[in-house]
């Protein structure tokens, strides 16, 4: 083969060479170990193929508030078969957001040329530990946009308390809430993601858990009514407070039995306070105290709810915090009087007033053991008369009876009440009646009417009436003589 001949043939190769396609090269591809993560999974491993070798790829990643990616700062060369080598993550932080991810290689380092992208989930519990009657929020991404799947969620206790199925939006979230009641079981709870459809690969079947734990709920609670600025003694002090669950909601029973709250003077308890409830719509409870007799009179007092001293009967406490009233006064008991009076008039003298009194402390306990004076008002004298308990009418008895020196005090008389215990709380009222001489000023007129009367008819017939008597004696005298 000469020259000429051996530079055609080589022509021509060069051109066959030139117009034949070459064989194709596989494109890289890039995926994670599993579609959908928690954070208690920690990290998520790249797995590619089909990379160049001698080439340096660098992570890029966006979140699910992330409008692009940005730069992890991992690099990595492939290593046999185009493959990416072992420990290359993307590590998932305890808070991470939830949601779907996205995950590109790039060959820069600068700018994101996304040789080849994956998407991957991150799902779970907004937060690991709730309160009863708090919502959970079960949410996250990773799903081909469209599809369903149902959350299963199972108690410690190994019921199922939640099963519903939900669609994912158009970036393959998706969420759903469910309310733990007052009594849920406490410890861990275990939620289920199931289904067919990744986000890159719509036949791909899927099951995840994930893990939340719920505690009794601490119950809040604030003064709804204050007591009143004073009271007497016994007199029933009150005040209301308004309890609530975590989500906000009523709380409308309580353990049978309890006192959850005191009454307090200064810093001494007085006594142990239960709760009713007035109000289930509200979750008013309130708190009423009879004071005592002798309760000490000052302005210290208030009540108290002690911190985690209320419970609903599930378990569930409150408040975190000790909750004051606001200070009140507690007064000397002003006794209430009652008294009737056997007539509005008293004849004088020789007249009686009598007064049946009523007395009793503002709770309506009669006083039975005490003092009760009357104190008789006529003017410029003044008399003071001991009443008399008596228990057939509940009620104390005293009388005065007039006199001929009374004579000098007609007119209005005042009819005092005063009582008094030994507590020192007391009391005071005042009756009138009107002092008459009337029926003594007509017996002393009829007398004297008598005694004029008497006296005309003996000058008018009396001297007559002696003579003839005189007369007749001496006719009689002679015969009585012989």
């Amino acid at each position: 083969m000469n020259r000429i001949e051996a530079f055609a043939i080589s022509l021509t190769l060069i051109i066959l060479i030139s117009i034949l396609p070459l064989p194709a090269r596989a494109a890289p591809t890039l995926r994670t170990d599993q579609p959908l993560y928690t954070t208690r999974d920690k990290q998520v491993t790249l797995i590619g193929s089909s990379l160049s070798q001698g080439v340096t790829y660098y992570v890029w990643v966006s979140g699910p508030a992330d409008n692009k990616t940005h730069s992890m700062g991992t690099s990595f060369s492939p290593i046999s078969g185009g493959l990416t080598p072992p420990g290359i993550i993307i590590p998932i932080s305890a808070n991470a957001s939830l949601g779907t991810y996205l995950v590109s290689l790039s060959t820069s380092g600068s700018v994101d040329n996304s040789q080849s992208i994956a998407h991957f989930g991150v799902w779970g519990t907004l937060k690991p530990l709730y309160q009863r009657t708090q919502s959970v929020m079960v949410m996250g991404g990773g799903l081909f946009p469209g599809t369903s799947l149902r959350i299963t969620i199972r108690n410690p206790a190994g019921t199922f308390v939640e099963e519903t199925t939900v669609a994912t939006t158009t970036n393959g979230d998706f969420n759903n809430t469910w309310r733990i009641p007052e009594d849920g079981v406490t410890d861990v709870y275990t939620i289920f993601v199931d289904g067919t459809g990744t986000y890159d690969n719509p036949q791909q079947d899927y099951v995840s858990q994930s893990k939340f734990t719920v505690t009794q709920a601490v119950l809040s609670a604030k003064v709804a009514n204050q007591p009143n600025p004073s009271y007497e003694r016994t007199q029933q002090a009150t005040f209301s407070l308004g309890i609530q669950y975590p989500d906000g909601r009523p709380v409308a029973k309580s353990k049978t039995g309890t006192t959850p709250a005191i009454l307090m003077q200064n810093q001494t308890t007085v006594a142990s306070v239960s709760l009713s409830l007035t109000d289930a719509a509200n979750g008013i409870w309130g708190a009423s105290v009879k004071l005592l007799a002798n309760a000490t009179p000052t302005q210290k007092y208030r009540f108290e709810l002690p911190a985690m001293s209320f419970d609903d009967g599930f378990g569930n406490k409150g408040a975190s915090t000790d909750i004051f009233s606001d200070y009140f006064q507690v007064k000397n008991a002003n006794l209430t009087i009652t008294s009737e009076v056997n007539g509005t008039q008293i004849q004088i003298p020789f007249g009686q007033v009598s007064i049946i009194s009523k007395v009793a402390y503002p709770d309506g306990t009669p006083l039975t053991n005490g003092t009760v004076t009357l104190l008789l008002s006529t003017g410029s004298t003044t008399s003071k008369l001991k009443a008399v308990y008596d228990p057939t009418i509940l009620a104390w008895r005293a009388s005065y009876s007039s006199n001929i020196f009374d004579l000098l005090h007609v007119g209005t008389w005042t009819l005092r009440v005063n009582a008094t215990d030994s507590l020192g709380n007391s009391g005071t009222a005042a009756t009138n009646v009107t002092a008459q001489p009337y029926l003594f000023v007509v017996l002393l007129a009829v007398l004297v009417a008598f005694v004029l009367f008497a006296r005309w008819t003996y000058s008018r017939y009396g001297r007559r009436t002696y003579f003839r008597l005189r007369k007749l004696v001496q006719r009689f005298r002679p015969s009585a003589g012989k």
